[in-house]
């Protein structure tokens, strides 16, 4: 076999590996993207930065843990964020159909604690977001359940 027929050889498997591809890639269903309005959300990323700012001037900080035995996420707020009001989302970034939210509702002991038995066991992204005293507040952090 000389040099000329393993060139025709090597890119006629390029040519077969290529088509494949395109065939896998144009037959894919389910792509799950972080959001159906990203590049709207991706405009407005700077208020985003703004309110993450905000939650790093608190006096404590906002702790979000995840306690494996109760099954359940405990999220820890600082005395001054008494009577808060805002949203707690579960973003599951490898179906997006999982994902889960629910309302705010921080105790008297500034703790909210959310039962997650029912979510699926793997890597979550949790979205605190939060208003007081004419303030917004932003906090993402990542739990393995």
């Amino acid at each position: 076999m000389n040099f000329g027929h393993k060139i025709g050889i090597f890119y006629g498997l390029f040519v077969v590996f290529m088509i494949t591809m395109v065939v896998l890639c144009v037959q894919q269903k389910d792509i799950s993207l972080v959001s159906n309005d990203y590049y709207k959300k991706e405009i407005a990323y700077q208020d985003e930065i703004i309110k993450q700012r905000n939650v790093a001037q608190l006096a404590a900080p906002v702790v979000i843990s995840y306690t494996g035995e109760n099954q359940q996420v405990n999220i820890s707020f600082p005395e001054e964020l008494k009577g808060a009001t805002g949203t707690v989302q579960f973003y599951r970034p490898s179906d997006a159909k999982k994902d889960y939210s629910l309302a705010l509702s921080i105790n008297e002991n500034t703790v909210q604690s959310i039962p997650v038995n029912q979510l699926a066991k793997g890597l979550w992204v949790v979205k605190l977001e939060w208003q007081k005293a004419g303030k917004t507040y932003l906090k993402e952090e990542k739990i393995v359940l």
